[in-house]
Order: structure tokens, then C-alpha cells, then sequence
């Protein structure tokens, strides 16, 4: 079905691209060697040390840096993709990340946790950019039916990265004193392969077509990538989607269409529904939280590793789940269980802190490998949700705003934890993300419809229908299916072009 040529592409944008998101995690197990490193370098420079409260500062947006540049290079994913393309726009990422890659590691020679901040904030535009880039490239260069697959592979990467960092940044490994600008600096060494090896390989068919205009190349790079006897009924796939696909799907239009406001606002709705996990917190601080919980900073290291990796292992699950449960059941599932593992982790940090119940800290490493195998279950939803709301013609535009979203509120979290945990200590710290998980869940099971293997505009109409039976205040008529008089009123203020194609890809696969 595919080509040796499809294999290498996916697996060097995965390895070169996905995994990248290694540099979020690799500061969590090194916390301890690194704040002690920031604090001696100031002692030097200022003849002070730093107090709690700016070393905390400091140290979020050390954490944070990398979110700040995420927003910066989300924003610039329909800009880089439209015009430079998928393929060239992930080379030049390539690039960046390189670059990125050096300033982390001469930060500890040059005695400077700016430069430091200053490279991880590159490695945010990068993973911003990788966000979008990645599962949009992954999923147009891949036949219509496997596109889900295809994209779920990013986030199984993503996973892989997450607790690969964790492993790399111990102390016992190259988290120690001497050797973390290496373990910072590693990402730069998939990237340089990236950059190596992606100029080989065949640009999105889609957009050679649709932007370049260029059907004899698209026609080639299909065959390139599954082959001559598969590729006419794909390319011909790509001719009627580019076919359908009139004018640029800009942010405006996005905004503005009244048949696009509601999934628009669904797929930034389980966007933020996400966030309010406390993922980027759990991510970022577990070593810290674990160490406020009484376990000794090695147990705390290894502890975070371990979760790391039931993390892994419970999102390799999520394509089988997403397509066996559906993309709605599972992500209540996964958002329900969440927040009942943080009110179980307020609770045995509470016993702990107050009570002084030993036997609490076992609790907490409970509570956050529960946290994590639920939370592996559903963390490729919100990256698919969008993909799946809209068409090609708006799939940039619309996936760009909702990682935007998505960085934008790792930036709010991960910047703001640690000074409120400090201002309300730790058991209530998890008290906003309990709060946030009930809302939007509520909102969720009112509002997202299931998206497998469905046609657009039966999406789009129960979520009309569901938005409906909220504004009316009758949210229990929301899972009852739309009556032809709704689904007729939807169907005749939409563009047709919003979901023909779909109608018509569903029905040739």
C-alpha cells in the first residue's frame, strides 16, 4: 500500500519533528542541578543569593520560555505552511531547532541562564511550528482512510519524547552537573537528520496542486509514496478536494462563516478542556511535586520517569481506543477520570502535609500513575478534532488556531503554577484544574459530537443541535438525534463545498 519512500518520510519527520517535544520534559528531572546552577551563577554576578520567590520565577520561565515560543510558532503555521510549504517549511524548522540546540549547549560555558531561557524559547517556535507542520504534512501525504492513524503517530512520538527526556535528564544519565547542556542540547542531533534526509523526500501532493499548481509533480510524488497501481485513485482524491477548495480559508472567513463558528468553537473548547488536566504542570513540575510530597529527590527523579513511561505506554493504546470507542466517549472518559485523579493527589498530599500520614507519599505516586495512564488514553483528541471538523481548504487556518489556543494556555500554566502552589500550597494548588476539568466537561458532553467515520455535515449538525439545546436550557435534549427539520435549516445555510467532499471520500473508501 506504501512505499519505502513513505516509510523513511514518516519516520525522519517523526523522529525529526514529533520527537522534539524532548525538550519540554528534559528539565523536570534536572530541576535541582539546574536551579542550583542559576543560583551560583548569580551568586557570582550579584554576591547574593536569589530568594525563594525569584528563584521560582525564574525557574517557570525557564519551564515556560519554551511555551512563549510554541504561541509565537503556532501562529506562524498557516503563514510558513501555505506559502513554503509542509515539506520545506519543516526543513527550515529543522534548522531552527539546530540552532536552538547550540545555544543550550553553551549556556554552562558562557555562565548564562539567558542564553539558556533563550534556547529553549526557539525550541518553543519550533515545537509551535511542529504542532501544526507535522500532523498536517503526515496526514496529506497519506491515503484519506489512514489519515487518523497517521496523525496519532505524532502524539505516540510526543509520548515516546516525553519520557525519553525523563530518562536523559536523571542526574544518574546526563542530568548531572556537568553533562545537562548535553542532554538540552540533544534534540538538535534528529533535527540535523530531519534536515539531511527531508529534502529527498516528496513535498504534500496536496499542496504541490493546490498552491504550485503543478499536477505532473503531484502525480509523481503520489506514485513516490504509495506506489503507481494506488496512485491514481488517491491523486484523484487530491483533484476534487483541491477542486473544492476555492479561496485561501483565511482567518477572517474562518471567523465570520456562520457554518464554521461552531466547530471552531468546539475544537478550541476541547483544546482548553485539555489544558485544564494540569498536563502541562504534571509534565513540567511532577519532580518538584513529588519532592513537596517527602520523597527524596532520587526517588522523586525516578518516580518521574516511571510515570513518564506508563505514559508512553497507555498512548500507544489511543489509536485502537479512538477508533473502537469514538473520539467523544473517550475524551469524557479521559477528562472524568483526570479529575478524579487530582482531587485523589490533593487529598494524600492533604494527609500528608497536615495529617503527617506516612504511608501518603505512596498515594501520591498512585494518584499520578493513574493520572497518567488515563490521561495517555485521550491525549491524542484534541490534535485530531480539528483535522476532522473542518476541510483542507480551512484545516490550516483552524489547526492553527487551536494550537495556539492549546500554547497559549501551557504558557498560562506553566508560567502561574509554581508561584500559586507557593501562595496556597500544594493540596489546593490542584484545586483551579478540578474546577476547570467539571466545567468543561460539562460543556464538552453538551457540545462535541462524535467525529468517527462520519460525514462533515452530520457533524456539524448535531453540534448545532447541541449548542441549541443549551441555549433553550434543555442540555438533556442534547444526545437526542437532530430531527430533518434541523438537519434541513443547517444543510441550507452551509457551503456545500464545506462537506461534498467528504460525503463523496467517505463513500469511495
Amino acid at each position: 500500500m506504501v512505499t519505502a519512500k513513505y516509510l523513511v518520510t514518516v519516520t525522519t519527520v517523526v523522529l525529526g519533528g514529533s520527537a522534539q517535544f524532548y525538550s519540554y520534559g528534559v528539565v523536570n528531572p534536572a530541576q535541582v542541578v539546574i536551579t542550583d546552577w542559576i543560583n551560583q551563577t548569580y551568586i557570582e554576578r550579584y554576591k547574593a543569593p536569589l530568594s525563594l520567590t525569584v528563584s521560582n520565577v525564574i525557574w517557570s520561565f525557564v519551564v515556560s520560555s519554551i511555551a512563549i515560543g510554541a504561541i509565537l510558532g503556532a501562529s506562524f503555521t498557516r503563514i510558513i505552511g501555505e506559502k513554503y510549504g509542509r515539506r520545506n517549511g519543516l526543513i527550515a524548522n529543522g534548522i531552527l531547532n539546530v540552532f536552538a540546540a547550540l545555544f543550550e549547549l553553551v549556556a554552562k560555558h558562557f555562565k548564562s541562564p539567558e542564553m539558556l531561557i533563550f534556547g529553549r524559547f526557539i525550541y518553543g517556535i519550533n515545537m509551535g511550528l511542529s504542532s501544526g507542520l507535522v500532523p498536517m504534512y503526515l496526514m496529506e501525504i497519506t491515503p484519506y482512510k489512514y489519515r487518523g492513524p497517521a496523525g496519532t503517530l505524532h502524539q505516540i512520538a510526543v509520548a515516546f519524547s516525553d519520557w525519553f527526556s525523563l530518562l536523559i535528564g536523571l542526574p544518574e544519565v546526563l542530568g548531572d552537573a556537568n553533562n545537562w547542556p548535553l542532554a538540552f542540547a540533544l534534540p538538535g542531533l534528529p533535527a540535523l537528520a530531519l534536515v539531511c534526509i527531508l529534502p529527498f523526500c516528496p513535498e504534500s501532493p496536496k499542496y504541490t496542486l493546490g498552491t504550485k499548481h503543478d499536477r505532473e509533480k503531484a502525480l509523481k510524488d503520489v506514485e513516490l509514496l504509495i506506489g503507481k497501481e494506488q496512485a491514481p485513485h488517491m491523486f484523484e482524491s487530491i483533484v476534487r478536494e483541491v477542486a473544492l477548495d476555492e479561496g485561501d480559508g483565511t482567518f477572517k472567513e474562518l471567523f465570520t462563516r456562520p457554518d464554521l463558528r461552531i466547530p471552531l468553537a468546539v475544537s478550541i473548547i476541547v483544546m482548553i478542556a485539555q489544558q485544564f488536566t494540569g498536563c502541562t504542570a504534571v509534565f513540567a513540575f511532577s519532580t518538584d511535586m513529588f519532592l513537596n510530597a517527602g520523597l527524596s529527590p532520587v526517588l522523586a527523579r525516578f518516580s518521574t520517569l516511571a510515570i513518564g513511561i506508563v505514559y508512553f505506554l497507555f498512548a500507544c493504546t489511543s489509536p485502537f481506543l479512538i477508533h473502537k470507542v469514538g473520539r467523544r466517549s473517550l475524551s469524557l472518559f479521559q477528562l472524568a477520570s483526570c479529575m478524579v485523579a487530582l482531587m485523589m493527589l490533593s487529598l494524600f498530599t492533604f494527609l500528608q502535609t497536615y495529617e503527617q500520614v506516612e504511608w501518603a507519599r505512596y498515594g501520591t505516586i498512585f494518584s499520578l500513575v493513574f493520572y497518567m495512564c488515563v490521561y495517555g488514553v485521550g491525549s491524542p483528541i484534541p490534535w485530531i478534532i480539528a483535522s476532522e471538523l473542518f476541510t483542507q481548504q480551512f484545516r490550516a487556518t483552524a489547526v492553527t488556531v487551536s494550537v495556539f489556543v492549546a500554547w497559549t494556555f501551557a504558557f498560562i500554566v506553566s508560567t502561574s503554577y509554581l508561584p500559586f502552589q507557593q501562595l496556597v500550597g500544594v493540596t489546593l494548588s490542584y484545586f483551579p484544574f478540578i474546577i476547570g476539568l467539571a466545567v468543561f466537561g460539562i460543556f464538552i458532553y453538551v457540545l462535541l459530537p462524535e467525529t468517527r467515520d462520519r460525514p462533515m455535515f452530520e457533524i456539524v449538525t448535531e453540534a448545532h443541535h447541541r449548542t441549541a439545546s443549551l441555549s433553550a436550557g434543555r442540555p438533556w435534549d442534547a444526545s437526542r438525534p437532530p430531527s430533518r427539520q434541523e438537519v434541513q435549516r443547517l444543510l441550507d445555510t452551509m457551503d456545500p463545498r464545506s462537506y461534498s467532499f467528504y460525503d463523496n471520500s467517505i463513500n469511495d473508501d
